[in-house]
């Protein structure tokens, strides 16, 4: 007994239909629909639509208009060579790459272009689909996100229906079509002899009627003309199922606008026997859990990257090879292992020897435990402040405070070397240069302060002097005494004017 779950996603309802399949029937074990506007997303509707039922497998729809469905002719003899011959004939009619595609084929039964020849006929009639991979995946990771589980088969579109055939026989005779209407999309696909041989779906459904019933007639009656332009036969009937099947008029509506008969889907022999409604509006959706049970008349997209396994015998074949890998595996991450630890105990020894380097050039003692050198550190509380205690600025303050007011003092250059201060100044005479030496003198960071040449300013009855100082605090005590600040005293405006030039 296996359990197969069919899930339909559609634009504004999302409906599962989860069937029981034993070895002479077919039973049904839940209909169920959400609405996704009740729910924050489309996974939620789905958690919710497939909450509480347990199923061996799963399939769902690619959206018709992510699939691209070609009907392609081809000769017999192609056959052996028909898988790179068709990515040829389909490749040229995609706006993409093949190679960032996923294809599905299916060759009728129905063979047109010639007569038969020796029992093979002279063509062959195949229907392709293709979709871009991305747009495959990003739907099996929808349906793995809200039931756990990866979806068996992905179908293209409306292809699904013809499914239905496996169920009702009356399908398979002639040529009809099955028409899903949506609230916004509707799906038409053309059966002939039991298997799906044309798709399109349109972007219009029930919800505009009956003001869109003339557009949404026109988009019919398109999708008909081209299947008739393809060579197809007229239709003998039309089943319209989805929410729109019970629309007041429709049958009316769809008579009239495509000039076809429409009848009610014939029973689909499942026990027990589902409503008329609950038939037609589940449709796709029993259609997609067929395609698990029976042998399928649509295609999947579960291709080359994205195809599933279905059991344990790949892996069964792979195991010597998985069993290599898996050594190959383990050996190179032991020897990578052992690489990282060999460099790091490399990188921890370094590390060492230039801990007791420092340790020993800065504290005097070699030490290469980093919680020792923290104790060490710590015990170190007189360490030299590598900040000067005045530095150039402090110089130029400490000049301007101390010049008397009483004489015109110029400084032509300043020039602050590691604490060794030269001043060029210019006073209006030798005496004045003496005062201010003397001056610069009283100051306790002030050392070796002299007078070490003078000079006529050349037509000028003034004096330039050259003053030499060092500047070096002696007593640590003063080492933490605020600086003098630049607002503590007046700064003569000649000695300002001097500095700034």
């Amino acid at each position: 007994m296996a359990r197969s779950l069919g899930i339909d996603v559609g634009r504004s309802l999302v409906r599962v239909a989860l069937l029981r399949s034993t070895l002479r029937r077919l039973a049904v074990e839940a209909l169920r629909e959400e609405r996704i506007a009740d729910h924050e997303s489309v996974v939620a509707a789905i958690r919710a639509a497939t909450s509480g039922l347990r199923a061996d497998a799963s399939a769902v729809a690619l959206p018709g208009r992510q699939a691209f469905l070609r009907r392609i002719e081809l000769p017999a003899a192609v056959q052996r060579e028909l898988g790179s011959v068709l990515s040829h004939e389909v490749e040229a009619t995609l706006p993409f790459e093949l190679d960032d595609a996923v294809m599905d084929h299916r060759i009728l039964r129905a063979a047109r272009g010639g007569p038969q020849s020796g029992g093979r006929t002279a063509s062959l009639s195949i229907l392709a689909a293709v979709a871009q991979t991305d747009q495959v995946r990003d739907t099996i990771n929808l349906i793995r996100r809200a039931t756990g589980q990866d979806p068996a088969r992905v179908a293209v579109g409306p292809l699904c229906l013809g499914n239905l055939c496996l169920l009702a026989p009356e399908l398979g005779r002639g040529t009809c079509a099955l028409l899903d209407l949506g609230e916004e999309a509707s799906d038409l696909v053309v059966l002939q002899a039991g298997e799906p041989v044309f798709a399109r779906t349109v972007s219009r459904g029930v919800a505009g009627l009956p003001a869109t019933a003339e557009a949404l007639g026109r988009e019919l009656r398109q999708s008909l003309v081209a299947w008739r332009a393809e060579g197809g036969e007229p239709l003998a009937a039309l089943y319209v199922v989805g929410i729109g099947r019970y629309t007041p008029g429709i049958e009316g509506f769809a008579a009239t606008a495509l000039g076809v008969e429409v009848r009610d889907l014939p029973p689909l022999g499942l026990e027990p026997v589902p409503e008329r409604e609950q038939a037609a509006a589940y449709a796709k959706a029993i259609g997609l859990a067929l395609g698990l049970v029976r042998r399928a008349v649509d295609l999947n997209l579960r291709r080359g990257p994205l195809e599933a396994q279905q059991s344990y015998r790949f892996l069964r074949e792979k195991t010597p090879l998985l069993s290599g890998l898996a050594a190959a595996v383990a050996v190179s991450f032991g020897f990578c292992a052992l690489a990282n630890w060999r460099g790091a105990e490399a990188k921890r020894v370094q590390l060492e020897e230039q801990l007791g380097a420092t340790t020993r050039e800065l504290l005097g003692q070699e030490v290469r435990d980093p919680a020792a050198a923290r104790e060490l550190l710590a015990k170190r509380s007189m360490l030299e402040d590598p900040m000067p205690e005045l530095d150039g600025f402090d110089v130029v303050v400490e000049l301007s405070r101390r010049v008397p007011e009483s004489i015109v003092h110029d400084v032509s250059e300043l020039d602050y070397n590691r604490g060794a201060v030269v001043i060029n100044g210019i006073v209006p005479s030798i005496d004045d240069a003496h005062v201010v030496a003397a001056k610069m003198g009283e100051h306790d960071c002030f050392q070796d302060v002299k007078i070490s040449r003078t000079a006529k300013l050349g037509g000028e009855e003034r004096q330039k002097y050259v003053l030499e100082l060092n500047v070096a605090c002696g007593d640590p005590k003063k080492k933490n005494k605020k600086k003098p600040a630049a607002a503590s005293g007046t700064a003569a405006p000649s000695a300002i004017k001097g500095a700034e030039r």
